[in-house]
């Protein structure tokens, strides 16, 4: 008796064992199937947006004026190096302009302070260098003035300042800065160089969020993207995951993958989001024609 127990208990261990190998090349098997991708970045820096070099050899009354109709008036009087020195001419402007969801989604500069979203009409970077030496604003009394343009402004924007919160680029209106409303511009007088976008939160505190995942393709270095017709706005998926998005919202979902030869890979889906959910991604060949047409239509 005490041996067939001790048999029968060799035997489901062995069983046991065999199953738990089984499990586990199945799951191996999975993952090992799904299709992996470069970093994204690589292609999407590709299709920026230039940056704009303006060289300013001597006084005058502007505007600087950027290819899609960004003006700028400053002066160097407002300039300093970071020991407080002041600056000679000549010194240079340099800008960056993104007024599409195509070029926020190229430039992965998402329209989203601090998890809450925001309509915007525009975002701009703008630095001012002598030589190869970036030059800070003087802190008091002084402002650039810049116009953005737009079709249709609308009232209450105020410029937000580009920031990086946990590695990502993120927004905050801190110092408060009012633009005013143009018959097709906004106007503002900004207090210190780098990004500025032209929005206003558009936020609710009936949230939810999407994940996402995917039985084909390995998103780990997938851009994800979700644009808001209603409010122009434009948010990333950061680890798969989205912040708060208001119920009732109406998104387009975009999703690029890029493989190890160049070739490139996209997801579209539209849909109105009412509650918290999992979007499942399968990424499908494309060129660069079909993603930039797509990208143009949002």
């Amino acid at each position: 008796m005490k041996k067939t127990s001790l048999l029968s208990g060799i035997s489901f261990l062995m069983v046991s064992l065999a199953a738990v190998l089984i499990f586990s090349c199945s799951k191996q098997r999975v993952k090992a199937s799904l299709k992996t991708y470069s970093p994204v970045s690589t292609y999407l820096t590709s299709k920026e947006q230039p940056e704009q070099t303006f060289v300013i050899d001597s006084a005058g009354t502007g505007p600087i004026i950027g290819n899609q109709g960004t003006k700028i008036w400053g002066s160097k009087n407002c300039l300093m190096y970071s020991n407080g020195d002041t600056v000679a001419y000549p010194f240079i402007i340099k800008l960056v302009e993104l007024y599409t969801a195509k070029d926020m989604i190229y430039y992965q500069m998402p329209t989203v302070a601090g998890g809450t979203i925001l309509e915007t009409s525009g975002e701009i970077r703008l630095r001012a260098f002598a030589g190869s030496t970036q030059l800070l604003m003087k802190p008091s009394g002084c402002s650039y003035e810049i116009q953005m343009p737009c079709a249709a402004p609308v009232a209450g924007m105020d410029a937000y300042y580009g920031i990086t919160t946990a590695g990502n680029p993120d927004w905050t209106n801190t110092p408060l800065t009012p633009f005013t409303v143009n018959a097709s511009s906004y106007t503002a007088y900004i207090q210190m160089f780098g990004w500025i976008n032209c929005g206003q939160l558009a936020g609710s505190t009936n949230n939810s969020t999407l994940t996402f995942t995917s039985t084909t393709d390995d998103l780990t270095n997938v851009g994800i993207f979700l644009y808001f017709p209603a409010t122009k706005t434009v948010m990333q998926a950061y680890n798969s995951a989205t912040t708060a998005i208001p119920n009732g919202s109406a998104v387009k979902i975009i999703a690029i993958g890029l493989d190890g030869s160049g070739n490139l890979f996209s997801f579209y889906q539209a849909m109105t989001v009412s509650s918290s959910s999992s979007v499942n991604v399968t990424l499908s060949s494309t060129t660069d024609a079909a993603l930039t047409t797509l990208l143009t239509g949002l």
